[in-house]
């Protein structure tokens, strides 16, 4: 084979390619072959096969693609911001606070990690170990590979009863019982199930970058060809043109001694020398590249310059963008935090079983503080809050009626475009607190009218028993 044979082949990638998924394989099954276990999903879930597959393909691309990593690093850094930390009031609060920050758990360390896989896989499946001496549970993650089914009620689909993981070759699958379980209460550790994207009718979830990896596959290989052809570029052969006679021993002469870069040739006009280099054509290129980039952004639900892809948009533009985009982030946010609130929930419920917690659970009392999802949003929602605040001041001065009504609707209105829930309890005690504070407070004195014609001295003394009257003397 010649060598512009291998240097072909090379570019076209034949025997050499590396792909940057891996193709579908039948991940956890029995040794047999068959999907014995894998069985018990919903009406809308996919082969398990396949899904554990697109598992391990959006795990490999996470790895290797540095867009894949940035896309679940960005959704992560929006979801989580500058913290995320669950309270309760009394007892719950004080359990919370130690599962939290327990040493065996480190939730604030470890939820960015949970964040990441359940924005990869679509699932996550979290243990609880209870430890029997003060009822505190120990978080532990099991990874989506590893389920191999998932059991649930006879009349609720919905209500998810236990899991089984793959063991070792041979063995029975172990099963994990799920707080709704029946026998949950007195078991050593339960398994607590979360899902994102999820359609209706299914019981698996399904990754941010399902949709996302064919097209950062093809971006990849895109890419590789482009570095291969670019290599090929700066390799040039000389066409050397002679008479049909001279063929022979002029091969003989620049096969064996090559003539070196930079190096003077000098021959009569019997020879004629051309220099041959691949055509790239990368103009066109540019825009088929550009194209891919847009469906990984489109499919990642976030903006291109979120990628460090500006495509020449301004400041306008690029805001609108975001729009949409943090909407998601918002969305993702809620189911995070509900995420959170279970799982301390769960905890606190496993000690009061146990024993060790006095208080009755309550899931109500379980509340987050969520972060912002950008900087921009505290000054928006301040401006939005005055602005509404001066409107409502204004309209109650012009109808002059001090309606208890219409100041609870301003109150409601306020904390609504300044970002805080605020319930009619706490509205009622607001306005019970000013109506107390104005019956309480003494009318005003009006100020007695100065008379023009007094002298200066005059003047003052009026001023002094005006001010003395007001002060009680």
């Amino acid at each position: 084979m010649g060598i512009l044979q291998r240097i072909g082949m090379w570019i076209a990638g034949i025997g050499g390619r590396s792909e940057l998924a891996v193709a579908p394989v039948a991940v956890g099954l029995p040794e047999d072959g068959t999907s014995a276990w894998a069985t018990g999903g919903g009406a809308n879930d996919r082969d398990w096969t396949e899904m554990q597959s697109a598992y391990s393909d959006a795990l490999e691309a996470w790895r290797k693609h540095p867009q894949a990593k940035r896309i679940i690093d960005i959704t992560t850094d929006h979801v989580l911001g500058d913290g995320f930390r669950p309270e309760a009031p009394g007892v719950m609060g004080r359990f919370i606070e130690q599962f939290w920050a327990h040493r065996q758990n480190r939730m604030e360390m470890r939820l960015p990690g949970i964040v990441d896989e359940l924005s990869r896989a679509g699932d996550v499946f979290v243990i609880l170990f209870r430890n029997p001496g003060d009822g505190m549970s120990y978080v532990r993650l099991v990874p989506k590979s590893l389920i191999l089914k998932i059991e649930t009620a006879d009349n609720d689909w919905e209500t998810e009863l236990a899991y089984h993981e793959r063991r070792g070759p041979g063995e029975e699958p172990r099963i994990w019982l799920s707080p709704a379980h029946p026998d949950a209460v007195a078991a050593d550790a339960v398994m607590c199930h979360y899902a994102i994207n999820r359609p209706v009718g299914a019981l698996w979830g399904e990754g941010d970058l399902t949709s996302v990896t064919p097209w950062l596959l093809r971006y990849s290989k895109m890419l590789e060809d482009r570095v291969r052809l670019n290599w090929a570029a700066r390799v040039f052969y000389w066409f050397v043109k002679v008479p049909k006679a001279a063929v022979a021993a002029t091969r003989a002469k620049y096969q064996a001694n090559p003539p070196n870069p930079g190096a003077i040739i000098v021959h009569d006009d019997g020879e004629e020398w051309d220099m041959k280099t691949p055509a790239l054509n990368a103009s066109d290129a540019a825009n088929d590249l550009q194209a891919l980039r847009i469906m990984i952004a489109v499919g990642a639900g976030q903006p291109p310059h979120w990628h460090g892809d500006s495509m020449d948009v301004n400041l306008a533009t690029a805001t609108a963008m975001e729009r949409t985009a943090l909407r998601h982030m918002r969305r993702r946010q809620g189911e995070v935090a509900d995420m959170v609130i279970d799982l301390c929930y769960v905890a606190y419920t496993r000690a009061h079983g146990a024993g060790m917690a006095r208080r009755t659970p309550n899931r109500d009392l379980i509340t987050i503080s969520l972060p912002d999802l950008s900087r921009d949003d505290n000054k928006l929602l301040a401006e939005a809050a005055g602005e509404m605040a001066a409107a409502f001041n204004g309209l109650d001065a012009a109808l002059k009626t001090g309606s208890r009504t219409l100041r609870e609707r301003t109150l409601r209105h306020f904390f609504q475009f300044a970002a805080e829930t605020m319930d009619a309890t706490e509205v009622t005690a607001i306005l019970d607190e000013l109506d107390e504070a104005k019956a309480a407070a003494p009318p005003p004195v009006a100020d007695k009218p100065v008379d023009d014609d007094l002298t200066d001295d005059e003047t003052l003394s009026a001023i002094g028993r005006i001010w003395r009257n007001g002060n009680g003397h």
